[in-house]
């Protein structure tokens, strides 16, 4: 059930429905709360509440931030509460505000009879992920692994299906419904797959010799055709297009992952480009090999930026903050080890950088800039920062390269360089 707030309005009639609870039954029985009562493990953005379930029971989880001595008497009274029905364990309270604490009681009740006394509050506050990690399989895909979610309609049952999508070296390709369990895919092509973006309601891979397929429900999948031969190293997607780019500048588009154009202007000499975005300020961004950073407004029309530097870069991302009715935007771009150091250039508009201090000296590989800035990289390396330009050191307690990252689902995942996971909450 998703969120809901309570209008003082109402507050007087659904007190009457919360003490009633009659939903037309006749039955009066008031089950007795969960034994153990509640438990609470913070995440960002939301929090994940467990308890111990009774068959036949049905459950209502009753939350509001900033009230430690929240009860079942005074939760309408309270601002900014709301509530879940019909829930089962473990139930995840997502678009939570980090940093927040949230307090949390259960009540549960029978054929939809009166409500039986709550559990004891519990209080939990959501916080950024990206401290702690936790290994996961090993996908063996190899030297860069593509990772992607998203969701189809399964024809069979006529419901939503969630899933990631991982693809490798030689065409290799996985699915899975969460990042524990995952399945072999038949290769659709025996060529290296380096990156993966769900867009369009298709799944969408590109690799070596130019190869784009596409799929809608990750099993049978479409070659795309006419597309330029030069290898595809990275993915991204607007809400109406989808840019790919390559090796010796190659860039792509499309508006339906089948028909894909080569972008009309691209500065002469461009070299590999390995990684491209699309930023909440509505400019695509491409960076590549000896310190190469491209901006477009369209996806088509690309044009030069001086980056200060000569390193590799592989990774390109954005934020904004809002502050008194103005969106203040920073870029952010990661590459390879330099001088000793890890490359990280920050911008507030793409085209001006700035070189930072990246407190490594591993050579940074992919970027993530959901409620924070989150890079990976060689040796196990990850780094955060809220701002781009102070960042801090993580642990990960791996030592392979990591090089893929993706956010989803309120986490980070990442695979190093054969396909092994890690994760992060």
């Amino acid at each position: 059930m998703s969120l809901h707030s309570i209008r003082v309005s109402l507050l007087a009639l659904f007190t009457a429905v919360l003490l009633t609870a009659c939903g037309g039954s006749t039955t009066s029985t008031k089950p007795a709360p969960p034994v153990g009562g509640l438990s609470v493990v913070p995440g960002d953005s939301q929090v994940t509440i467990s308890w111990q379930e009774t068959p036949g029971i049905e459950y209502w989880i009753f939350a509001s931030p900033n009230s430690p001595n929240l009860t079942l008497s005074n939760w309408l009274a309270t601002t900014g509460s709301t509530y879940r029905l019909k829930v089962t364990s473990p139930f995840v309270v997502t678009g939570l505000t980090n940093g927040t604490p949230y307090s949390f009681f259960l009540t549960g009740r029978i054929n939809s009879g009166p409500g039986g006394d709550a559990t004891p509050t519990v209080t939990s506050t959501p916080r950024l992920a990206g401290v702690n990690w936790t290994s996961g399989t090993n996908l063996n895909t190899g030297s860069k692994t593509g990772l992607t979610y998203g969701n189809y309609v399964d024809t069979a049952t006529n419901t939503l299906v969630y899933k990631y999508v991982a693809v490798g070296n030689n065409g290799r390709m996985f699915s899975g419904s969460d990042i524990a369990t995952w399945s072999a895919l038949t290769p659709a092509v025996t060529t290296d797959l380096n990156a993966v973006e769900f867009a369009f309601a298709k799944y969408i891979a590109v690799g070596a010799g130019g190869k784009i397929i596409s799929s809608g429900d990750t099993q049978t999948w479409t070659q795309a055709t006419g597309v330029n031969a030069d290898n595809l190293n990275a993915i991204s997607a607007s809400g109406i297009l989808v840019v790919a780019v390559g090796d010796n500048g190659t860039i792509v588009t499309s508006k339906d992952a089948i028909t894909w154009t080569a972008a009309t202007s691209v500065p002469a000499g461009t070299p590999n480009l390995y990684a491209v975005s699309y930023g909440i300020s509505g400019k695509w961004t491409a960076v590549g090999a000896n310190g190469t950073i491209l901006n477009s407004d369209d996806g088509l029309t690309w044009t030069a930026q001086t980056s200060g530097t000569t390193a590799d870069l592989k990774g390109i991302a954005s934020n904004s903050t809002y502050v008194n009715g103005v969106n203040t935007y920073t870029y952010v771009v990661i590459g390879n080890a330099l001088n000793g150091q890890g490359t990280v250039l920050s911008s507030p508009d793409a085209i001006t950088w700035t070189a930072q201090t990246a407190t490594t000296t591993a050579s940074l590989n992919a970027i993530s800039a959901i409620n924070q800035f989150l890079v990976i990289g060689n040796n196990g390396t990850v780094i955060t920062s809220l701002d781009g330009i102070t960042w801090t050191r993580q642990t990960t307690n791996v030592i392979g390269n990591l090089k893929t990252l993706l956010r989803a689902e309120n986490q980070y995942i990442a695979a190093n360089d054969t396909g092994g996971l890690i994760w992060s909450k």
